[in-house]
Parts: structure tokens; C-alpha cells; sequence
């Protein structure tokens, strides 16, 4: 069986009528958004989203496959993402890395 824990590294979304980007950092976090928050309830990559999403709480996917479900939904709507990096560390030396500036999508 496969693992549903947290994603890699999470996502920014930014959805119309929010004024703050929602943090999402794994597939309950992403099915939740898509089944109470999604602006457009139809389309390829919005069902394909929530299928995958469902296959990964049941161990069938790896956990980074709703990941790019997700992203795939909103690139099908015109919604900005952006890769979320908490902490890097610095495997020669044990420390703390500044993470990379994120690109928005």
C-alpha cells in the first residue's frame, strides 16, 4: 500500500474572492478545497483532480500524484499556484538553507 501522507512540498493557491493564499500541503487538504472551495465544479482536470485525490486516500497513487492532479485544475481554470517550500536543510552541514524563491504559475 502506498503512502497518503503530506505532500513533498505543498502549493499557494490563489482563489478568486480570497484575499490571502490558501496553503495546501497534502491530498486531504487539496480534496477538501476541491469539493468546498473550487469556483468551477466541472471540467477534465477538476474530475480527473478529485478521482486521483481519492485514489491517494486509499494508497492506490503516491501522495504527489494529487499534487499535480491539482495543479492540472487550476491551470484548466486560470487559477495562480505556486510550489511551497518550508525548509530546506543543508545536507553537507545540518543548517538551515533559505528556501528558493517560488515561481508562480
Amino acid at each position: 500500500m502506498l503512502s497518503t501522507s503530506d505532500w513533498t512540498f505543498g502549493l499557494e493557491i490563489w482563489l478568486p474572492d480570497f484575499p490571502q493564499p490558501i496553503d495546501i500541503k497534502g491530498t486531504g487538504e487539496a480534496s477538501a478545497l476541491l469539493a468546498d472551495k473550487w469556483p468551477v465544479t466541472f471540467g477534465p482536470a477538476f474530475e480527473r483532480a478529485l478521482a486521483v485525490c481519492a485514489a491517494v486516500m486509499e494508497g492506490l497513487l503516491p501522495a504527489d500524484d494529487a499534487k499535480l492532479a491539482l495543479i492540472d485544475a487550476a491551470e484548466e481554470v486560470g487559477i495562480s499556484w505556486m510550489d511551497r517550500i518550508y525548509y530546506v536543510p543543508d545536507r553537507s552541514d545540518g543548517l538551515t538553507k533559505s528556501p528558493p524563491a517560488g515561481q508562480v504559475h
